[in-house]
């Protein structure tokens, strides 16, 4: 995983987006991230990445399982029970 505060040509996603109200919530993109940090994350580790910091997974041998927690002060992302959760994961991406 490479992570960063210094993000190139970041720009806030809009809050009626899509995949904002379903999938990533608020917060915001970039094209690329300078001077980046590298970590080698192996099964049972934890990281946390400040809000507002730039990050991408670099490096997948398998596959990953990870816990998302993300703050929505304004209240874009919907809340939704499990079967809800389901059915939008059934959805293809558009």
């Amino acid at each position: 995983m490479r992570r960063c505060l210094d993000r190139s040509a970041s720009s806030r996603r809009a809050a009626d987006a899509n995949n904002v109200k379903m999938l990533n919530g608020p917060g915001n993109g970039a094209s690329s991230i300078r001077n980046g940090v590298a970590h080698q994350l192996k099964p049972g580790d934890v990281i946390v990445i400040p809000a507002g910091t730039g990050h991408w997974f670099t490096k997948i041998d398998d596959h990953i399982s990870y816990l998302m927690i993300r703050v929505d002060p304004d209240k874009v992302t919907p809340l939704k029970d499990e079967a809800a959760s389901k059915g939008d994961l059934q959805k293809p991406v558009r």
